[in-house]
Parts: structure tokens; C-alpha cells; sequence
């Protein structure tokens, strides 16, 4: 049986942007919640922190905000992917 560990920061970050894109690139802040399995208060400082970085933004269309992934996020989401495949490819993870 394998034991279940908390999530690292970067693995939540990377769960919200992938989330995100495969969502055609944008999702509503319920959806997200529930996907990424977090509380609305934890999702909110997560979602702060990538705005400021300028990764997601929120869009109003047909009367609904929107989170979107920009395209500083894929970028972003792009170089994380690859650190993850080379710490599996080299056994660090």
C-alpha cells in the first residue's frame, strides 16, 4: 500500500496550471477548487501568488470570471514539467 503525502508547494502549483490548461485553458474558481482538492482559502493564496507572477489571470465572459492560464503560465508550466521529467529520468524524485 502506498502512504499518501501531503503535497510540496510545487506539485500544487503545478496541479492548478495543469488543471488550468487542460481545461482549454481557463476554468471557473469552483471547478478549480474541486479538482485541485483545496480549501477556498488555500486555493485563493495560490491563486495570488500566480497573479502576481503573472501566470493566471481572470477573464468575465458570458457573466462568469474565468481563471486563465497566460502565457508567461505555460511557459512556466513548460520548464516545471521538464525538471519533473529529468528528477524522474535521474531517479531524484
Amino acid at each position: 500500500m502506498k502512504v499518501k503525502h501531503k503535497r510540496t508547494r510545487e506539485e500544487i502549483l503545478n496541479d492548478i496550471m495543469l488543471i488550468v490548461l487542460n481545461r482549454s485553458g481557463r476554468i471557473k474558481r469552483t471547478q478549480l477548487m474541486t479538482k485541485a482538492n483545496l480549501s477556498y482559502k488555500l486555493m485563493n493564496q495560490y491563486l495570488e501568488d500566480l497573479i502576481n507572477q503573472d501566470y493566471i489571470d481572470f477573464v468575465n465572459r458570458n457573466n462568469h470570471q474565468y481563471i486563465i492560464i497566460t502565457d508567461k503560465g505555460r511557459e512556466f508550466l513548460d520548464r516545471l514539467l521538464k525538471v519533473k521529467s529529468f528528477k524522474e529520468t535521474m531517479g531524484l524524485d
